[in-house]
C-alpha cells in the first residue's frame, strides 16, 4: 500500500532474488508468492515500483507485519517534462489473413519447423443438421423441404491421408505426393528431421465407424519416405504430446466410446525413448481427460481439456520431478485450445478469444478476436502468431475451416485486455 494514501498499489514486484521466483499485486494490491522449501525466515524479499523507493524485507518481518507493506512514493526533480495523451487502446486483437489451405481440415496434426507449417491428416467431413436448418431458414417448414435439404447431406466420415506444407516467407500452400494412413485426432512430434505421426482415429471403408489407429508412422523430412512402427500403447484420441530431449512424452485422450454415446477418458502418461524404442509409463495425470498442452524446458503445462464437459484448470507436470501441480483456474473451461509459446509466455485460443499466460509472473489475460473458430493449432514465429485450420459451428451446422491467420505479438500492447487475474 501507499504509506501516504493508504491506498493499494497495483503491478508492485515481488520478487525472491536467490530463486529467481517473482509475481505482481493486483488491483487490491494483494499477491500470491510460492515460498520455496529451501527458503528462510531471515532471507529477504523485494518490493519494487517505478512510482516507489524499493524495500527489501525479511520473511519474519513480513509475518510480524501482518504480511502488509507500505512504500514511499519516489520524488524526482526533472529538467524537463514532456507531457502526452496515452495511446488509445484497441478493443479487440487485429489479424491478417493469409493464404488458405488447399482444403478445410480440423482435427489434423500438425507442427512447425524450420518456417514451415507441417500438416498431416484430419477431419474433412461437415455435418449439418437438416432439420433444424429448414426451421432456422423458414419460419413453417414442411416434409418437403426437409427431405429436400437431406437429400444434399453427405453421411459418414471424410478424414485425409494428405501432407500439406505452408511456407511463412512466400504465403504459399503445396501437398506432397507423399501419402499417409487416413486418420485424425492425432498428434505430430519432431526429433532429428523425423516427423512421428502417432494415435488418432481411423475410419471404416464405410466411413460409419471409427477405430483407434495403433501404428506409428516416421517420416524422414529430408529423404521423404514413411517407415511403420507397430508399437503404441498409449492409444487414444484427443490427446497431448511434446518431444522433450530425445523422448516423447504423451498423456491422456479419449480411448472408448460408449453405446450410449459417453467416452471413455485416459490418465495415463507414457514416454517413447527414440533412440532405444522403449516405452515407459510415468506419473498419472490427477484428471482423466483429452487435453492439449505446452512443454516449457522441462515443465508440461496443460491447459483446460475435456470430461464430459470443458475443464478450466492449468496443470502442470515437471519431467524432471515427476510431480503434477494445479497452477489456478482459467476464466471459465477450455475443451481443445490452440496452445503456444515464447519466452515463458503461453499463448492459447479458442472461439473469438485469445489468451497469454506469463508462466513467471502467472498473469492470465483475456482478448477479444473476431475469429469464431474451435479447435484449432497455433504456432509462434518470428515474433508473429500462426492461427490454423479447426472448425466453425452454428446452431445447425459443423463444417472445417481451411484458414490460415496472423497476428504481430505488438498486437497484445495495444489491445486492453478484456479482463485479467493471477492464478
Amino acid at each position: 500500500m501507499d504509506k501516504k494514501s493508504n491506498l493499494p498499489i497495483e503491478d508492485v514486484n515481488v520478487l525472491l532474488t536467490q530463486f529467481n521466483t517473482s509475481t505482481l499485486t493486483d488491483e487490491k494490491g494483494k499477491f500470491n508468492l510460492n515460498i520455496p522449501k529451501e527458503f528462510q525466515e531471515k532471507d529477504s524479499i523485494s518490493f519494487s515500483h517505478i512510482r516507489y523507493t524499493s524495500k527489501n524485507i525479511s520473511l519474519s518481518q513480513l509475518q510480524k507485519n501482518e504480511f502488509s507493506i507500505f512504500l514511499n512514493e519516489k520524488i524526482e526533480y526533472l529538467d524537463g517534462l514532456t507531457l502526452s495523451a496515452n495511446k488509445q487502446l484497441k478493443s479487440k486483437i487485429a489479424f491478417r489473413k493469409l493464404a488458405a489451405a488447399k482444403y478445410a481440415i480440423s482435427a489434423f496434426g500438425s507442427i512447425l519447423k524450420d518456417n514451415k507449417i507441417y500438416v498431416i491428416g484430419g477431419d474433412a467431413s461437415s455435418k449439418t443438421d437438416a432439420w433444424k436448418k429448414v426451421q432456422y431458414e423458414k419460419p413453417d417448414p414442411t416434409m418437403e423441404d426437409y427431405l429436400r435439404e437431406l437429400s444434399f447431406q453427405f453421411s459418414g466420415q471424410s478424414y485425409k491421408g494428405n501432407l500439406l506444407i505452408y511456407d511463412i516467407k512466400t504465403d504459399k500452400w503445396e501437398i506432397s505426393k507423399i501419402k499417409f494412413r487416413k486418420r485424425a485426432y492425432h498428434n505430430l512430434n519432431e526429433y532429428n528431421d523425423k516427423i512421428y505421426v502417432l494415435g488418432g482415429k481411423k475410419i471404416s471403408v464405410n466411413g460409419v465407424f471409427e477405430y483407434l489407429d495403433d501404428k506409428i508412422e516416421v517420416y524422414d523430412i529430408s529423404k521423404n519416405t514413411i517407415i511403420v512402427d507397430n508399437t503404441n500403447p498409449h492409444q487414444a484420441s484427443e490427446f497431448a504430446s511434446f518431444t522433450h530431449k530425445s523422448t516423447i512424452i504423451i498423456m491422456g485422450g479419449s480411448i472408448k466410446m460408449k453405446e450410449s454415446g459417453s467416452k471413455e477418458y485416459s490418465n495415463k502418461v507414457h514416454s517413447y525413448d527414440i533412440n532405444s524404442g522403449y516405452w515407459y509409463e510415468l506419473a498419472n495425470m490427477p484428471t482423466a481427460k483429452e487435453t492439449n498442452g505446452i512443454l516449457i524446458k522441462d515443465k508440461i503445462y496443460l491447459i483446460g481439456g475435456f470430461n464430459t464437459k470443458p475443464l478450466s484448470a492449468v496443470e502442470s507436470f515437471d519431467l524432471l520431478t515427476e510431480k503434477w501441480k494445479t497452477e489456478g483456474e482459467l476464466f471459465f473451461g477450455v475443451r481443445n485450445p490452440a496452445i503456444t509459446q515464447n519466452d515463458g509466455i503461453i499463448y492459447f485460443f479458442e472461439n473469438e478469444k485469445i489468451y497469454t499466460y506469463n508462466t513467471i509472473t502467472k498473469q492470465l489475460k483475456e482478448y477479444l478476436i473476431n475469429l469464431p473458430m474451435k479447435a484449432s493449432k497455433l504456432y509462434f514465429s518470428e515474433n508473429k502468431l500462426y492461427l490454423l485450420g479447426g472448425y466453425i459451428e452454428n446452431y445447425y451446422s459443423k463444417y472445417p475451416s481451411p484458414n490460415l491467420f496472423s497476428i504481430d505479438i505488438n498486437e497484445f500492447e495495444n489491445t486492453k485486455p478484456n479482463r485479467s487475474k493471477f492464478l
